[in-house]
């Protein structure tokens, strides 16, 4: 994260505090006046109005509001009224850190600036009906609050617009990036995908399964590789959006020829197998010409393991936060450590811990499924992305990686072997707009799985 200019904190806190001392000592009595209710009721207003809109729906929600974020917002509101009893350099500080969480989790500043527009004007009633029909002491406790508020949002967007444009940066340079070894593996692999899926289709055509056992192609792997990674490392919008619209015809079509309701003939059935085998070669062309882009393009990963760097965790966490709440479909993270790694590099030397790291990591990522993620976290840690499942799912997925890396022997000699054991700790994702809380939760599960003995997964509980 990018240190704010000290040049921008001294201005702010400068002109923050001439607004206090050129404000009637009244108008400080009358805004920290407002009760506990009175807060209350502008922190509802304000929360109200944002959830009404749309927009809003992909950063919050209503048991998101209630549980968390209402108390937040009280205590903003109540700290920056009555500004003038504060810590001006801490209240500050408190506001970038506001700043880098509102860029962390993408939320626009526009719309965080509409949602102080309401509360100010909500805040004019409040305050009407309590200055004793004073229009010079509301006039100024207007001019004061208000000028408050965009003195906290600036120092908000001070942190914001380089947290926002690093992230921007970041995900133009995973767009660019391709995270495979070699591209031309990783398109013969989605290739076989897709062709396994169509071979599957042809199959339940000529034997007639039936439709509750059709796999819809948007559902398949190939399809959620699309969706959760293949959008972002393809980079075409306009093929994207071609291919996309292709996916969908093919699906409505088995929808509307198959059926439990309705039994096909031999011609639709004849019918639909041509359709869809020609949406299919369509699909093929724009996969292979997209592949054939990234193939010129510069690989970025971890030097060792060939993973993903952990810069590109933002980047990704944002997007599937972003389908989680559109979609409301679960997924899951994961935090992997190597048990006891340090006595491997101690016992056998530090080219046998490199070795370890790069077998660990190459079954981590033939165990996983096309469509999630691994990442290099750091050291001996490994970061993993379970999309579409929950933690039930996930806990399955990794009890059988964990078992799969246990039995490995690595080399440590031309006659010594020895094996290894990994911890996991499992956070489910519970629709916080920020994804640090949930790499913590993740955490604090693999820490629990540290102190329950090691070699073992954990699911986080609250």
């Amino acid at each position: 994260m990018e240190q704010v200019e000290p040049v921008n904190d001294t201005l702010l806190l400068t002109e923050w505090q001439a607004l206090i001392r050129q404000t009637s000592p009244d108008v400080h009595t009358l805004l920290t006046s407002l009760s506990d209710e009175e807060i209350r009721h502008l922190v509802t207003v304000f929360y109200d109005y944002m959830l009404s809109h749309a927009q809003s729906a992909l950063f919050l929600n209503t048991e998101q509001v209630s549980t968390r974020l209402s108390g937040s917002m009280f205590d903003w509101l109540r700290s920056v009224l009555g500004s003038a009893h504060e810590d001006l350099s801490q209240l500050l500080a408190k506001q970038r850190k506001i700043g880098v969480v509102h860029a962390r989790i993408g939320l626009p500043i526009d719309l965080v600036n509409r949602g102080a527009r309401k509360l100010k004007d909500e805040l004019y009633r409040v305050l009407k009906t309590k200055a004793d029909d004073s229009s010079s002491l509301l006039s100024d406790a207007i001019c004061f609050s208000s000028l408050a508020m965009d003195t906290a949002l600036e120092a908000m967007t001070v942190s914001y617009s380089p947290s926002h444009q690093n992230s921007l940066h970041t995900q133009e340079q995973y767009r660019l990036q391709t995270i495979y070894d070699d591209v031309n593996v990783e398109r013969e692999r989605q290739i076989r995908s897709f062709t396994d899926w169509e071979n599957q289709f042809i199959y339940n055509i000529a034997t007639g399964m039936p439709f509750g056992e059709m796999v819809f192609l948007a559902n398949s792997d190939f399809g959620m590789w699309l969706s959760h990674k293949g959008k972002h490392i393809l980079g075409n919008s306009n093929l994207l959006n071609e291919m996309e619209t292709l996916i969908a015809e093919i699906d409505t079509r088995l929808t509307t020829t198959l059926s439990p309701q309705h039994q096909p003939t031999e011609p639709e059935r004849m019918s639909l197998l041509q359709d869809v085998r020609q949406l299919s070669a369509k699909i093929h062309f724009l996969l292979a010409s997209m592949f054939e882009a990234l193939v010129k393009q510069e690989n970025g990963k971890d030097s060792l393991t060939q993973l993903l760097n952990r810069r590109f965790i933002p980047t990704i966490m944002r997007r599937e936060i972003s389908l989680a709440l559109h979609a409301r479909k679960p997924f899951s993270l994961a935090m992997l450590d190597i048990d006891y790694f340090k006595q491997i590099n101690d016992n056998f030397g530090h080219n046998t811990g490199d070795v370890t790291l790069k077998n660990v990591a190459a079954v981590i990522y033939d165990h996983i499924r096309s469509s999630d993620y691994v990442f290099r976290y750091g050291g001996e840690e490994f970061m993993i992305l379970l999309v579409e499942s929950d933690e039930s799912q996930a806990s399955i997925i990794l009890e059988t990686l964990r078992m799969k890396i246990a039995e490995m022997r690595m080399a440590a000699s031309a006659t010594e072997t020895f094996s290894i054991t990994v911890s996991i700790g499992i956070a489910e994702y519970d629709y916080h707009p920020d994804y640090k809380q949930l790499v913590d939760k993740a955490d604090r599960a693999l820490y629990q799985a540290k102190s329950n003995g090691r070699d073992r997964v954990e699911v986080f509980q609250e």
